[in-house]
């Protein structure tokens, strides 16, 4: 459930919107019982602005809004829970999914570069937005101007599905010089980004590009990225 989208659509003020967080933080906390006083009381409002929030978000009223919301990050969970990364990855390296979604924390308030060309702009652009709702700042700018000196080190994503990109390559060289923690996601294991990086994602996909075969690397790439996702909205939920 994204806060951001939900106050979006429904024109939420910010009164709203912090009432809105702390029923969101106690339903993906999991919490048994989440009483409506403790909510207001939480978010310095009323009971009766808790229930006005309900029915604005176009439920019957509070208990008919927890458990749609309950049921609805249960199914989020189970998702996430349910995705086979043997059909995404050619080996599924556990440890190097922890130590993404770790990087991703561990930079969340400095500025995640995303790098993609071609048709990996999709999801380069895709990840970027996707960390926004969370409220991390990542850039997915042209390769000219993405850095600069001056900044703490952070984190450096590429996706290449060949991984000899001689433009990837010199951006990845130049993230070294900043001191970033390298991170690639290619089709091709023993490539020079791959060899390059802290730590590599190799995506099953097709053979040779051409118009007429599918490609699933964009695909697949996206996959693995709303799973990373779930790993680290599980480490925010275990700070809050």
């Amino acid at each position: 459930m994204n806060l951001i989208d939900l106050s979006k659509r429904y024109l939420l003020n910010e009164t709203e919107h912090r009432v809105l967080e702390c029923i969101l933080r106690a339903v993906e906390h999991g919490d048994a019982k989440i009483n409506i006083r403790a909510i207001a009381q939480q978010s310095f409002v009323s009971t009766t602005t808790v229930i006005k929030l309900s029915k604005k978000l176009g439920y019957q009223g509070y208990s008919d809004m927890m458990y749609s919301l309950r049921r609805h990050s249960e199914e989020e969970r189970d998702a996430a829970a349910g995705i086979d990364l043997t059909s995404i990855l050619e080996t599924v390296d556990t440890d190097c999914i922890e130590a993404f979604a770790d990087e991703l924390l561990r930079c969340r308030n400095r500025c995640i570069f995303i790098v993609g060309l071609g048709f990996s702009t999709i999801a380069s652009s895709y990840f970027m937005r996707r960390l926004a709702t969370l409220g991390i700042l990542a850039y997915d700018g042209a390769p000219v101007d993405m850095m600069r000196g001056g900044n703490e080190p952070s984190l450096t994503i590429i996706l290449s599905k060949s991984g000899e990109t001689r433009d990837l390559v010199d951006i990845a060289l130049h993230a070294q010089t900043l001191h970033h923690k390298l991170y690639t996601i290619t089709a091709h294991g023993d490539s020079t980004l791959a060899r390059m990086s802290d730590n590599r994602l190799v995506i099953r996909t097709g053979g040779s590009v051409a118009y007429n075969v599918p490609d699933f690397f964009i695909g697949r790439t996206i996959i693995l990225f709303e799973y990373i996702l779930s790993r680290l909205v599980d480490r925010l939920q275990q700070e809050n």
